[in-house]
């Protein structure tokens, strides 16, 4: 086989099958065709004039293309099927096999996901099944600090502010300008590392409890919001397994 080859292009003369075929790739396009002799002697030479070379070798017949320039989803065509074949020294097979072997992994992800997802949808009545249980009152805020969940307890501790009307609306709206600072202030430390993910915010003397402000972040560490937490440290009044009584 005799080859000439230049910037983002190759040739290949075949003398056993006077084949000539060519290759040329430019940001991620990838086009594998047959061309004529005629194409192949211009090919390197100043005979293509203004064209470049790879307006020349997209004349030819087309046998592969492909496409991997990292804005789009990788993709190949094959338009011969015995492109490897006729051209058993060009870059398609590889390309080739590399898209299907990203497909393979990604639909592996894919179904890998949804598979987590379908357990997690399925846990999902138990996680709101323990914070209905809470004795405390818990509030779920996301990052932008709408209230999106409010248990039992809190319904009832905040039932003068609205109760359960306060899902939906913004945290904000029932502090004042200070406290909505101090809100505003955790949120950003939060937002500076996944590390950072509870702070001390207040001492209720009378309930004998400490107040914390706790980061809720998703598996990857980002913030999906925030909730408050009440500690309460008073001894338990309940006797042990005094069930009933």
């Amino acid at each position: 086989m005799e080859f000439k080859n230049g910037l983002g292009w190759k040739a290949c003369y075949d003398a056993e099958r006077e084949l000539y075929t060519a290759e040329r790739s430019w940001r991620g396009f990838y086009q594998l065709c047959e061309i004529t002799k005629e194409i192949y002697d211009i090919l390197g030479t100043d005979a293509m004039g203004d064209e470049s070379a790879g307006k020349w070798i997209s004349k030819g017949r087309e046998l592969f293309r492909s496409d991997d320039d990292y804005y789009t989803m990788p993709y190949y065509v094959v338009v011969d099927e015995d492109y490897a074949e006729l051209a058993p020294w060009s870059d398609a097979i590889r390309r080739a096999g590399a898209i299907d072997e990203y497909k393979k992994k990604r639909q592996e992800e894919e179904a890998s996901e949804k598979e987590r997802e379908q357990k997690l949808t399925k846990l999902a009545p138990f996680f709101k099944a323990v914070l209905d249980a809470d004795r405390a009152p818990v509030v779920l805020c996301d990052i932008g600090s709408n209230i999106i969940y409010m248990n039992p307890a809190a319904v009832e501790r905040y039932a003068k502010r609205g109760g359960a009307e306060l899902i939906g609306k913004s945290l904000l709206d029932c502090h004042n300008a200070e406290s909505q600072k101090k809100i505003s202030d955790v949120l950003d430390w939060f937002l500076l590392s996944d590390k950072n993910n509870i702070v001390y915010t207040f001492r209720n003397e009378k309930e004998n409890k400490d107040v914390y402000m706790v980061a809720l972040r998703n598996e990857k560490g980002a913030l999906m919001g925030y909730y408050e937490k009440h500690e309460y440290r008073s001894s338990e009044t309940m006797k042990l397994y005094g069930m009933g009584e």
